[in-house]
């Protein structure tokens, strides 16, 4: 039976106790999809991959499961988002599946378990060379100096991640998006400590005005501590939803961010907007609307070096990493690229 199949036949259950049994099955190891593939590894920041396909934070808030989240394929994984002290995030329900699009609108809120409990987990993974991973650090909700919140777990992350990423575009925090402003940001980054740096990675609001994105762009050209950008975080524009009828249409103005397909062209607009304007300076990691191979494709033939994907894993289950990584190893070989680096910001339409 597939698993999409399954999926349907339990699709009465919250979609956050559903995520919880797929983490736990995670954790069990009860998947082993791993396959390399010659054309597909790549090197980033110092590290080889064995391929540019990550898993975007969220789904591995407390870094419980990152053998099995490795097992299912993936050429990185992002943990997190944690915060300095644990949190419960909004009130429930705040996930809601949007099947007709294979889409997801969630306000969960930064909900986790802290940063102690965080490094706890970190540090009974026996790591192995090539596993690349990040940690997505944010503040907590009723913190009161949110730059502190950053410069405190980035101290703390650094000695166990492979790179930071600084999310400060969730829209289910009240105010986090203020700190993409350019005298935040700026700020932000001064405070974060300057000894044994790892690289940073800033995650953007595919929401952001065209004069708030080139200061961010100037800002990570500008500054040393800044390696790149994660484009993008999930939208909170809905109009992305109308193309067709929508069964439970009340769930569409539910508040929270939208991710999935209906995000994807405009991701693809930012990141095309974003590599124009940094010129390949900067390490461009896409996220919004990955379900196969020719996304991912398209993704950096626009000018990614790395991509991660979330929503898609929902509606296709583990197997789903594996068909990327075939399809988009193929699509390589038939337009005669040698090597997924020679692909990015090509620009080569399908």
């Amino acid at each position: 039976m597939s698993y999409r199949i399954i999926s349907k036949l339990v699709d009465f259950l919250p979609p956050e106790f559903l995520h919880f049994l797929f983490l736990n099955s995670l954790k069990l190891r009860f998947f082993k999809k791993k396959k390399r593939f010659e054309n597909l590894q790549t090197n980033v920041c110092g590290m080889s991959l064995d391929n540019p396909v990550g898993l975007a934070a969220g789904f591995d808030k407390n870094a419980e499961a990152i053998s099995g989240i490795f097992d299912l394929g993936f050429g990185f994984v992002e943990l997190g988002t944690v915060t300095p002290m644990p949190q419960k995030g909004n009130a429930k329900p705040r996930v809601f599946k949007i099947p007709e699009f294979e889409a997801v609108i969630q306000r969960l809120g930064f909900n986790n378990l802290g940063i102690e409990n965080f490094v706890r987990n970190l540090k009974k993974f026996k790591k192995k060379k090539n596993n690349f991973i990040g940690v997505n650090i944010g503040k907590n909700k009723n913190s009161s100096n949110s730059f502190e919140d950053y410069s405190l777990l980035y101290g703390i992350a650094k000695d166990y991640a492979d790179y930071i990423t600084i999310n400060v575009s969730s829209p289910n925090t009240p105010g986090l998006r203020d700190l993409q402003k350019k005298e935040n940001i700026n700020e932000l980054v001064k405070n974060l400590p300057s000894k044994k740096k790892k690289p940073t990675f800033v995650k953007i609001s595919p929401d952001l005005e065209e004069k708030e994105l080139d200061d961010i762009c100037d800002i990570a050209l500008e500054n040393n501590k800044i390696d790149g950008l994660i484009v993008t975080n999930t939208t909170i524009s809905r109009p992305l939803l109308t193309t067709r009828p929508i069964k439970n249409s009340w769930k569409v103005d539910e508040a929270g961010g939208l991710s999935g397909p209906p995000l994807r062209k405009l991701n693809n607009k930012i990141i095309k907007k974003v590599y124009s304007r940094t010129k390949g300076k900067l390490i461009i990691v896409g996220v919004g609307g990955i379900s196969s191979g020719k996304d991912v494709f398209e993704k950096i033939s626009l000018g990614c070096n790395l991509v991660q994907l979330y929503t898609s894993l929902i509606y296709q289950g583990p197997n789903l990493v594996l068909d990327i990584l075939s399809e988009l190893s193929y699509l390589l070989e038939k337009h005669k690229i040698e090597n997924i680096n020679n692909l990015i910001g090509t620009n080569i339409k399908l």
